[in-house]
């Protein structure tokens, strides 16, 4: 008897120490702003050594996906944190892709509250932050701070205001600069991270992808800032083999263009999805990580309707709600299920 109970003890044991190394406590979700997946296989390794890390060392895929409709940045974002599409009685209903006017914010504009994942994060105690590279993302400040967001009704009163730290900085240097500076001093437990290099360039020069352009000059930028962050999280203790993070886009762009508005258009809706951390089988594709409930779409962008859904941007607040062991985003229609599996403990 006292053979079995040691036995059942140990196994018990056993089973708690491989759950909590699966069990992180920070997640960084970084937004590559404009960033196209094919790009970084014109790179390659040693023009993109940090992106190919991400690949290497976790999970991926490059046949990601926009919203259905919109191509442009706020929309996307918008669907990022609330994990909604944009249009329809569930859809986020933010189209605008510049700075908010006084007086507006997401829950005004929807006619009703759109909760995101600072919501869930900040009302289960954690801590929450956005770094931005562009003013119009105060929309997410002002649409969920003290005035605006939904009242705490879980467990503690942890406040109204859902995002603990804001940083706004065009610099993307600096900006990351900060994050990693917040390290050593307290750092977030879910953080969200604009980069805007890629979409800046693409404005000015095109997504040109020949070798020299100053498109793939900034996709290089991005990869050093990626790398700065990478390894700061394996410099920090705490954070080492403690930390996600996850990569997307909120749309790509067209060769010889400096737009990206065009919805139908393959280069604009296609987009990179990386996810890397404990437990993240190295080398996947996350096609094949989640065959039951995912489909490759192959060159098309198919509808919300679809019977499998790709694997979207949209996905990105319910898979960080999920790695952290909690429930999704009240009232969204994207991963709501927090069915995209990425680490071992999720996967059926």
């Amino acid at each position: 008897m006292k053979t079995d109970t040691r036995r059942t003890f140990l196994l018990l044991f056993t089973m708690f120490c491989a759950s909590a190394e699966l069990r992180a406590g920070h997640v960084i979700f970084i937004s590559a702003d404009g960033m196209r997946p094919d790009a970084v296989d014109v790179l390659g390794p040693e023009g993109a050594p940090n992106f190919h890390r991400l690949r290497k060392d976790g999970a991926y895929t490059s046949n990601a996906r926009t919203d259905v409709i919109y191509t442009i940045t706020l929309p996307n974002h918008t669907s990022m944190i609330t994990c909604r599409g944009v249009v329809g009685p569930e859809g986020h209903g933010w189209i605008s892709n510049s700075d908010p006017k006084l007086g507006e914010n997401l829950h005004r504009n929807r006619k009703g509250y759109a909760a995101s994942f600072f919501d869930v994060a900040h009302d289960n105690g954690l801590r929450t932050a956005l770094y931005a590279s562009k003013s119009k993302f105060s929309l997410y400040d002002i649409s969920f701070d003290e005035r605006t967001g939904a009242a705490d009704e879980t467990g503690a009163d942890n406040g109204k205001d859902k995002v603990d730290v804001f940083v706004g900085n065009e610099d993307t240097e600096q900006l990351v600069g900060q994050l990693i500076a917040s390290f050593n001093q307290n750092p977030a437990d879910v953080t969200m991270l604009h980069l805007r290099d890629c979409d800046s360039a693409g404005h000015a020069e095109t997504w040109n992808l020949t070798a020299g352009s100053p498109y793939l000059k900034a996709l290089a930028k991005v990869d050093g800032l990626v790398g700065k962050l990478l390894d700061a999280i394996e410099a920090t203790p705490g954070m080492k083999g403690d930390t996600w993070l996850i990569l997307t886009a909120d749309h790509g762009g067209l060769t010889g263009t400096k737009g990206h508005g065009e919805s139908k258009e393959h280069d604009n809706y296609t987009i990179p999805f990386y996810v890397w951390g404990p437990g993240v089988p190295a080398g996947k594709d996350l096609y094949e990580l989640n065959g039951t409930n995912r489909r490759q779409p192959g060159t098309e962008n198919p509808p919300y309707t679809a019977e499998k859904a790709p694997i979207r941007n949209g996905d990105a607040g319910n898979l960080i709600l999920s790695l952290l062991k909690l429930p999704a985003i009240p009232g969204s229609t994207i991963n709501a299920t927090q069915d995209l599996k990425v680490t071992q403990s999720l996967l059926p």
